[in-house]
């Protein structure tokens, strides 16, 4: 890109292998480690986005500068004996390089902290006084390990059922590990895939588009990359072979205490069958003693969002974007996809849980039969605002452990309403102490049921819950222009906490509000 202007500040420098034993040691202090957080993905994903590193207040930070800005492409991540005003001190340095930099070139509104866990959000949270706004991207899946090797039952079937007809289909296939010889037949094999468009489990191809040709464009020169220096960033490899043909090749490393992570997987799209053996082998052959495996997130493409969630993570590692101000920006502008709304991931059906009358309806837990009437009073209520849910985010929420889904149903125990909350769960990084907050996602009531108490019992039902799992704070979002939510919400003791300008879209700005959930809560960011 050499219109692009040139990397400044000039304290910035490229990652290099020889940086390693730096990242090694900070990594390997976190406690929940996701995906992202390995020198191996730093490295491999360095010249496709860029990347340029500067230890700053005993922290490791990693810039990217691959979309025309400069953001940070992970949170700053200690290199030991750091304190929060350590910490503190480096967010402040941090979004002060990336401000002046995208002054310069963009605008400041640009600078972001991108891939940030749960663990890390706490520990910004704790360190911090900035007011930075976390807006949820999409999450690492994690898989049992032994599943993934026997993929028994009945959720599993079309896995076995790809797995033995690669089997049956091609006897003489045969595994090896990776060596530096079988590099070249990789690389070319990585050629043919790039010709498909984005390859999953399932050996489906997702829809064109310019942003996925990008991300995949950006995943060839990442893989290419990992697979030269696979060596000496101690990456496990497996090679699969039909004869003497390269048909499939995948990578990954050890994941902090008990986790496997595959960075990398491409098979021939010729051969089916092979993704769900090379994936199921792998885990059998290098990974059985570690319990779980992580696959890394979706991009926000359907189709491998759909292959992620069919093999039945047992957990979704949640990640954020952080900015000075809640973002809005375009895919085609920036590292990572930022949805208008939380990115959902099913994980399994969640069963409907009995009903609870009251007021000439009841109320109970949504089930995935609920989508299409849940998808119409969505579009009813939101629609002009462009912020209704689509039924593949619908039948997520329903289903997304994390979440409590209750609808509001007539006698015919038909939905005329519904409310969602999800969880979270905080660890204090000094005192270790856990507690959990609530956010309130969404309350919708089918327009003629409106003026029968059915937002109000919803929304009361969700904060039982919350106190029933031990939340001590909910939140919530909503349009300053909607009067009557606002009311609802103030009767119900939320309190306004903090403006969201442009939350909902240019010129469509919103609160935040917060309801403590018992008599002295801890203190937490709003």
């Amino acid at each position: 890109m050499d219109d692009e202007p040139p990397l400044s500040p000039p304290g910035l420098q490229p990652v290099t292998i020889d940086d390693k034993p730096v990242f090694d040691d900070a990594f390997g202090r976190l406690r929940d480690p996701i995906s992202d957080y390995t020198f191996a993905s730093t490295f491999m994903w360095s010249g496709a986005l860029r990347l340029f590193w500067a230890t700053i207040e005993r922290h490791v930070c990693v810039f990217a500068n691959s979309t025309g800005d400069l953001t940070m492409l992970i949170p700053p991540i200690t290199q030991g004996g750091a304190s929060d005003a350590d910490l503190a001190r480096c967010l402040s340095g941090c979004f002060e390089i990336m401000d002046a930099y995208n002054e310069q070139v963009a605008d400041r509104s640009r600078s972001r902290i991108e891939y940030v866990s749960d663990e890390m959000l706490e520990q910004i949270n704790a360190a911090t006084p900035l007011t930075l706004s976390a807006t949820p991207i999409w999450s690492d899946y994690v898989y049992s390990t032994e599943r993934m090797i026997d993929l028994a039952g009945g959720a599993y079937k079309s896995k076995r059922h790809g797995r033995s007809k690669f089997i049956n289909s091609f006897p003489d296939h045969r595994t090896e590990p990776l060596e530096a010889r079988h590099v070249g037949a990789c690389l070319a094999l990585l050629d043919t895939w790039a010709t498909h468009a984005d390859q999953t489990h399932e050996g489906e191809v997702t829809e064109e588009d310019t942003a996925t040709a990008t991300l995949r464009a950006r995943d060839r020169g990442a893989t290419a990359r990992a697979l030269e220096s696979h060596e000496a960033l101690g990456l496990t490899g497996m090679t699969l072979w039909v004869g003497d043909r390269l048909v499939g090749f995948t990578l990954g490393e050890r994941l902090g205490a008990d986790q496997a992570c595959v960075l990398v997987e491409k098979t021939d799209p010729e051969f089916t069958g092979a993704p769900q053996f090379i994936f199921s082998e792998f885990c059998r052959q290098f990974w059985s003693e570690r319990p779980l495996v992580n696959v890394g997130d979706d991009w926000g493409i359907p189709g491998l969002r759909y292959t992620k969630q069919s093999y039945r993570p047992v957990r979704l590692m949640s990640k954020y974007v952080l900015t000075a101000a809640p973002a809005v920006l375009p895919l085609e502008d920036t590292l990572v996809s930022l949805p208008s709304r939380n990115p959902p991931h099913m994980i399994a059906d969640a069963p409907a849980h009995a009903a609870e009358p009251t007021a000439g309806f009841t109320i109970r837990r949504g089930a995935p039969t609920d989508v299409d009437a849940l998808f119409e009073i969505e579009r009813a209520a939101f629609s002009v605002d462009k912020t209704s849910f689509t039924k593949r985010q619908i039948r997520a929420l329903l289903t997304n452990p994390r979440a409590i889904a209750l609808v509001a149903a007539d006698a015919q125990d038909r939905p005329i309403g519904w409310a969602v909350g999800l969880t979270r769960r905080h660890v204090h990084p000094r005192s270790r102490a856990s507690t959990k907050s609530a956010r309130l996602y969404t309350v919708a009531v089918d327009e003629v049921s409106r003026g029968r108490g059915v937002g109000r019992a919803l929304a009361e039902r969700a904060i039982e819950e919350f106190r029933a799992i031990g939340a001590r704070r909910a939140f919530l979002e909503v349009r300053t222009t909607n009067t009557p939510a606002i009311t609802l919400y103030e009767k119900l003791g939320f309190t306004p906490r903090q403006a969201l300008k442009d939350y909902y879209g240019e010129g469509k700005d919103g609160v935040r509000m917060a309801l403590p959930l018992v008599e002295a809560p801890t203190p937490m960011p709003a």
